[in-house]
């Protein structure tokens, strides 16, 4: 275990420093913004809303129910596991100059994994993705920019993000199954 999180430690490193720019720091904070919860359950609102009513009427509550019990996946397994964010796990070594953290947003320091915002945007994506089957890779897309844009950002290393994910992908599907078989009518 201690390798698999010297490995993740190391590639948020070689991630957070290797794509830092000053001017791709406006749209990794728009990405992170994205993955706030309130505000994927706002945007898609209102996209459904005026794409189409009846998918709106059809599928939003289910989606907003995946991504919340997927949050509260998250939120459980923070509060068991409680690891320490870049920046506090990093803090010795960069108040020694011998690592620096691009950091954008607000310099959080508790309770990393998983990410939420990554899990947020998967379940948002993944549902999306089931619903429109043909534009599945631009749902998945955006999400992946999220879990990038949390590392980018210095609040998430990739194991937070690649679990974050998961914990999505999992809810959305298992919901969205249970809705489509809800939905069915029953054979007597």
């Amino acid at each position: 275990m201690n390798q698999i999180i010297a490995l993740d430690k190391s590639l948020f490193l070689w991630i957070n420093n290797h794509l830092a720019s000053t001017w791709l720091d406006p749209l990794f904070y728009l990405l992170n913004w994205l993955g706030n919860g309130w505000i994927l359950a706002l945007l898609t609102a209102i996209g459904l809303w005026f794409l189409d009513p009846k998918v709106f009427k059809k599928y939003w509550f289910w989606m907003m129910l995946s991504m919340l019990l997927s949050g509260l996946v998250v939120v459980s397994l923070k509060s068991l596991i409680g690891r320490p964010r870049p920046l506090a796990a990093f803090a010795p070594l960069i108040s020694a100059g011998k690592v620096h953290i691009h950091n954008i947003g607000p310099a959080l320091k508790s309770r990393s994994f998983p990410s939420g915002h990554t899990q947020s945007a998967f379940a948002i994506g993944t549902y999306l993705a089931l619903i429109f089957r043909r534009r599945w890779f631009i749902f998945i897309a955006l999400a992946a920019l999220v879990g990038l844009a949390r590392i980018y950002a210095g609040v998430h290393y990739p194991l937070d993000v690649f679990c974050g994910a998961i914990i999505g992908i999992s809810g959305s599907i298992l919901i969205y199954r249970w809705r489509e078989r809800s939905a069915q009518p029953k054979a007597n």
